[in-house]
């Protein structure tokens, strides 16, 4: 009897240990709908995760008399506790982020992060936590002395427990990583945590400098002519925004709001005949930033990339991006083109695999604020959004929740009304940050330029939902485009505006952006050709 308690005893304090911090964390970070799910979750892989180290412990113990339960409880308890630092914090727990940017840090970093977080609270929370075990520890003896009730020792329950445990567990990671393809963070054990950053990080961040490396040795571009004296221009990059969803283009719902009153006040064109050659990120954005099309021989870092033709230019490039700072090896293709500019900022160290609710992209507009210079030099600014990605509830916050599955649809299905229920939130919100990042330069001599990377299929000609590279769905190819320019802009650039004007319903694809902007900027050299510009037809 007293080893069964000692075991049960066991088996709740690596428990409490493996699920803590991670209830915590969904707690603080998940939305109302989803807490008890992901807490569910994270409370099944902690039990099986800690069945297994028990098992684990009771076969070492009897092959070699060794006891590896007070080394597992101590490691997991410090895990535990840089988890609850980085919690008080961070509201994050151990992710690939966290190691990308300790390897990143040097000792002055170090002492200035030390100095910056480890404040009287911090150290009274650390204090308090290391206190709890050491009080827990010191007193288990009078805790592995309480008795056990008599049915849960019987052999049909041990074995009962066990099978359930185990049948729960796995059928919970089978869908996770074998049906969704992913590693949910938030419901990991803290060691598990630890494994999957390490590995990922060491895989991703040499991805991450071998695609930095090939852009950097890309050759420079030589301008032929550069007469350009628009003192701002700005390219906002979408995601997954499709214009089948955008009420500007006809949708029912008034998705667009602050789009329509600027069309209506004639300060933005519209142009409705605009595709993407890719329907994936990795995919579109090396075609959109540099001249390369996916009929070249030669790779897309064999060209310049656009913040390098806007450099040239004399303008100062800055890339500020609310998309991952590092992520699964092609896709570091994106990453490595920000990082082309003069300025590159994340709003947030995340990998890809990191997901949760509050990496809006208003954290863009703070950053953009702060490198807007004078009109003594040129600025190109290119912001990425994270737009209408999936998962779409996390792309805007609680006060633009504004479509519900209630609302008039004619779909019957509520899992459908849903999902497109929150991806008109997705589409809402995203209005807005263009309005306010528009905001910003109205009193400016500035164009904004605005396009989605790809579309999406939300229900609209298909029974699915995002995005997929084979046969896709018009709305995953159609994409929305429009440029704003300032009062002064039309005023000192009257032949351009009105090129733009007549130009709205050119057949355009994005792959040709850096085409365009170098028409706009007045920009030639040996690679442009001037009949793939939005504008050329308009001539």
């Amino acid at each position: 009897m007293k080893k069964e308690v000692t075991i049960a005893w066991s088996y709740i304090l690596l428990f409490i240990l493996y699920s803590l911090t991670a209830i915590v964390y969904n707690l603080i970070n998940e939305t109302a709908e989803l807490i008890c799910m992901r807490i569910a979750a994270a409370l099944i892989n902690s039990m099986g995760v800690t069945l297994l180290s028990i098992m684990g412990i009771w076969l070492v113990k009897r092959l070699t008399n060794i006891s590896l339960l007070t080394p597992l409880l101590i490691l997991n308890a410090a895990v535990a506790l840089v988890e609850c630092f980085l919690l008080a914090n961070f509201y994050s727990l151990i992710t690939p982020s966290t190691l990308f940017v300790l390897i990143g840090t040097n000792r002055n970093e170090a002492a200035e992060f030390f100095h910056s977080y480890f404040t009287i609270p911090i150290w009274f929370l650390l204090t308090s936590f290391l206190f709890i075990l050491f009080i827990g520890w010191k007193h288990r003896k009078c805790t592995f002395s309480l008795r056990l009730p008599e049915w849960m020792t019987t052999k049909w329950m041990k074995m009962a427990l066990l099978f359930s445990i185990l049948s729960v567990y796995g059928g919970l990671n089978y869908y996770v990583r074998c049906v969704r393809y992913m590693t949910s963070f938030q419901m990991l054990t803290g060691i598990e945590r630890v494994w999957h950053s390490v590995q990922i990080t060491q895989r991703d961040v040499k991805e991450y400098q071998k695609y930095l490396n090939l852009v950097q040795q890309a050759p420079s571009i030589s301008l032929t002519k550069n007469e350009s004296t628009i003192p701002y221009i700005v390219l906002i990059i979408g995601e997954s925004t499709s214009k089948w969803h955008m009420q500007a283009y006809g949708y029912q719902r008034q998705t667009t709001p602050r789009l329509m009153e600027r069309l209506e006040k004639q300060e933005t064109v519209l142009f409705t005949d605009v595709e993407t050659s890719h329907t994936v990120t990795y995919a579109a954005i090396p075609d959109i930033m540099t001249f390369h099309t996916s009929a070249d021989e030669k790779k897309w870092y064999e060209y310049p990339t656009l913040p390098q033709i806007m450099r040239s230019a004399g303008y100062h490039t800055i890339w500020i991006s609310n998309q991952d700072s590092f992520t699964f090896g092609p896709d570091n293709s994106t990453v490595s083109i920000a990082n082309s500019a003069d300025v590159t900022l994340f709003t947030y160290q995340r990998h890809a695999s990191e997901e949760r609710y509050g990496y809006f992209d208003e954290a863009i507009l703070p950053l953009l604020k702060g490198q807007i210079q004078g009109n003594e030099s040129k600025q190109f600014f290119c912001l990425h959004l994270m737009g209408c990605h999936r998962r779409y509830t996390n792309r805007y916050p609680s006060s633009f929740a504004i479509f519900t599955p209630s609302d008039n649809h004619n779909l019957t299905n509520y899992n459908q009304q849903k999902t497109i229920a929150e991806y008109d939130n997705c589409v809402l919100y995203t209005d807005f940050i263009c309005n306010e990042i528009i905001k910003l330069f109205e009193d400016k001599d500035a164009l904004v330029l605005y396009f989605s990377d790809h579309g999406e299929e939300v229900y609209d000609t298909r029974n699915m939902c995002g995005h997929t590279p084979q046969n896709p769905t018009p709305p995953m190819v159609q994409v929305p485009l429009w440029i704003w320019t300032s009062r002064q802009f039309k005023e000192n650039h009257p032949v351009t505006q009105k090129r733009i004007e007549n130009s709205k319903k050119t057949p355009f694809n994005t792959t040709h952006t850096p085409y365009t902007l170098m028409d706009i900027c007045d920009l030639e050299s040996m690679e442009y050709d001037e009949k793939k510009s939005l504008l050329y037809q308009s001539q």
